[in-house]
Formats: structure tokens, C-alpha cells, sequence
């Protein structure tokens, strides 16, 4: 049974002077629950491998957008926006996240896309994007995109949304998601994990679980599974995106510069499941989609859900892995909101092309 939003974060309670400096709006049902990936255990070749299921962090979209949202979306509030401005691929779950969050939270939603290739869940996305009431913009190329997007931004009261969403505000989502899993680690609902897998691209949510494995004092490695080019993320980019983080938390909080001290928590990266490229299956995606299916009995997509698959499987079946707990965390929303029928007579015009593409997946 899900739980209801809740009224506080726990890093508030953790960080007091947070409260007082940073808005917070509830989105998230939480804690999410934490369980044994059993369905999947042959494959993976063991079976204590937990997952962190924020798949269901809200019953309108879930994922890990819902978290960030609640800090982006109560300054946006503060700050009198009246509506949101997000970019993405074609696919993006971002997008699908903003337009239904955004669209439940009393916001009206543009959204500038950027071209990728077109799966199943690409075409799904568009639809449900749609369906969502979002105004889908196409840009195309990157740089065309961009300039969409940052033209979009200006419009009066527009609040603008990045790519990945991961600014330092919006990473505070995912500390406080690492108290979270601490609270139910000390309930004993799982193990300390001592590995947490998840898709990484942008890599918010990968630095700010690094910041909070350190807040708790717990020496957990943070694997990312790269999903893009090692030229987008990489040592470098994810260190810059942990250290803007946590200069941004410490200049709200001394409560958190003295607790973490000169500690910003152990990560690496992954890259043995990217394939052609962001976007692209690579030749084991079917057998991860399949996968990624018994476990939770839904429908993954190539981007992020399959390969983060392939990189949990290469981290349990690592021999340097052994006798460790592992956790994926879950990222993939397990809502797949409606679409009601003609939805797709409402479909942008410059995108409606998605719609009767051949897909790659």
C-alpha cells in the first residue's frame, strides 16, 4: 500500500537550518520500500541483491524526478512562477515526469525536445507527454534545442528545468533520499548496502547519494552505469556535480559542512552497457528488458531501465563484489499514466513523425 506524501523531508530534521532556507512542496509517497530482487536472482547469479523501489515515489508519476521536484517546484512556487519549462530527448522521462508532476501541482508545462533514436517507449513517451497536456516544442539538434529551450525560459513567469534536473536544489532530493534508506536500514528492512547501482547520466542522483552515504557515515560505493557518451559523464563531470552540490547544501547548512567534514563519499562509473550510444540498445538489451520485466512486472525502456540492468549484473557477478550487499536503486517510473484515445490527433504537428517511425527497439 502506498504512503501518503510527506509533510517533511528527513534531511530537515537531520540539517534544522535547511527548513528555514529551503522551500519544500510534498510529492513524494515515502519511504519507498526496499526489497530482495528475487524474481531475477539466476540471472543475476545471487540472491541478495535489494532494490530501493522509487519506481513508486508517487502514484501520478514516479521515478527519480519526484524527489528533486520537491525542492524545484516549491521555488518555483516561491519565487511566483506560473508555469514550467523543461528540455529532453524525445524519450525523456523528465518530460513525462514535469508534464504529469507539473500538471497535478497547478503548473502548465512547455517542453523542448532533442532528437533520439525511436523506440517503442519513445513513441509512448510523446503520447503520454501529450496526453499529460505538456506543449511539446521540437528542437531537433542539440544546439537548435538549446536555443529553443532557453528562448522558452524567458517567457514571464516561465521556472526553468535543465536536463536531468540536476542542480544542487534539486539534488537535496536524493541526500534525503540516503537518510531515508538509513532510517529503514536501522528498522531493519534491508542491510547496510555497501553497493548501490543506478543509471547515470547527468548524475545528480549519483553525486548526491555519494554526499549522503557521507552524511550517514556509511562508506557505501555509489556505481553509476553510464547511459551517454564518457565525453558527457565521467569522473570529472560527476565530481563537478558533487562538489556544486555540496558547496550549495554547505552555504544553507554548517550543520552539513561539519558533519561530512573533508568526507563527499565513493563512487565510480560503468560503462560497460552503453552500446551504439544514448538511446540505442545495445546487444543485450532484449535479455535485460526481459529481465528488467520479471522483476517488476513491468515493461522497461533501452535508455536507462535496461542497461542499469546489465551494470547490476556485472556488479554482482564481479568477484571484488563478493559477500557485499548490493542495492539498485530503481528509477524508472512504475506508472505508465493513460492515454486516452485521440490523444494522438493531439500531438504536436512537428511531432507527429515520431508516431510513425521505425523503431529500433
Amino acid at each position: 500500500m502506498a504512503n501518503p506524501p510527506r509533510s517533511s523531508p528527513p534531511v530537515f530534521d537531520a540539517l534544522p537550518s535547511l527548513a528555514a532556507r529551503v522551500p519544500f512542496l510534498p510529492l513524494a509517497d515515502a519511504p519507498t520500500a526496499v526489497e530482495r530482487c528475487t524474481a531475477i536472482a539466476p540471472w543475476l547469479g545471487r540472491d541478495d541483491v535489494w532494490m530501493k523501489r522509487d519506481d513508486r515515489s508517487s502514484p501520478v508519476y514516479g521515478g527519480n524526478k519526484v524527489r528533486r521536484y520537491e525542492f524545484l517546484f516549491a521555488d518555483a512556487q516561491a519565487r511566483g512562477c506560473t508555469s514550467l519549462v523543461t528540455v529532453g530527448g524525445l524519450a525523456s522521462t523528465q518530460v513525462t515526469a514535469t508534464a504529469h508532476l507539473g500538471r497535478a501541482a497547478g503548473f502548465p508545462v512547455t517542453a523542448v525536445l532533442f532528437d533520439q533514436p525511436i523506440t517503442r517507449w519513445t513513441q509512448e513517451a510523446i503520447l503520454m507527454d501529450t496526453a499529460a497536456g505538456a506543449k511539446l516544442v521540437y528542437g531537433g539538434g542539440y544546439l537548435r534545442t538549446a536555443w529553443r529551450f532557453l528562448r522558452a525560459k524567458k517567457a514571464p513567469g516561465a521556472y526553468g528545468i535543465g536536463p536531468g534536473a540536476a542542480t544542487p536544489r534539486a539534488n537535496l532530493g536524493y541526500v534525503d533520499a540516503m537518510l531515508e534508506l538509513a532510517q529503514q536500514v536501522a528498522r531493519g528492512e534491508c542491510p547496510r548496502p555497501d553497493v548501490i547501482v543506478l543509471p547515470t547520466g547527468s548524475s545528480g542522483t549519483l553525486a548526491a547519494l555519494c554526499l549522503g552515504a557521507a552524511l550517514v557515515g556509511w562508506d557505501t560505493e555509489v556505481v553509476g552505469v553510464r547511459i551517454t557518451s564518457a565525453a558527457v559523464c565521467n569522473r570529472l563531470s560527476i565530481n563537478l556535480v558533487r562538489a556544486r552540490t555540496h558547496r550549495w547544501i554547505a552555504a544553507r547548512s554548517p550543520e552539513f559542512a561539519r558533519a561530512l567534514g573533508p568526507r563527499r563519499g565513493r563512487f565510480r562509473v560503468y560503462g560497460g552497457a552503453l552500446g551504439p550510444g544514448y538511446g540505442y540498445p545495445s546487444a543485450e538489451t532484449p535479455e535485460a528488458m526481459a529481465q528488467y520485466e520479471l522483476l517488476t512486472g513491468r515493461s522497461g525502456e533501452v535508455t536507462y531501465s535496461a542497461k542499469a540492468l546489465l551494470g547490476l549484473r556485472a556488479v554482482a557477478r564481479d568477484p571484488a563484489y563478493a559477500g557485499k550487499t548490493v542495492l539498485l536503486w530503481q528509477t524508472l517510473s512504475d506508472v505508465r499514466p493513460a492515454v486516452p484515445e485521440g490523444t494522438a490527433e493531439r500531438v504536436a504537428p512537428e511531432l507527429r513523425w515520431v508516431l510513425g517511425a521505425g523503431v529500433v527497439a
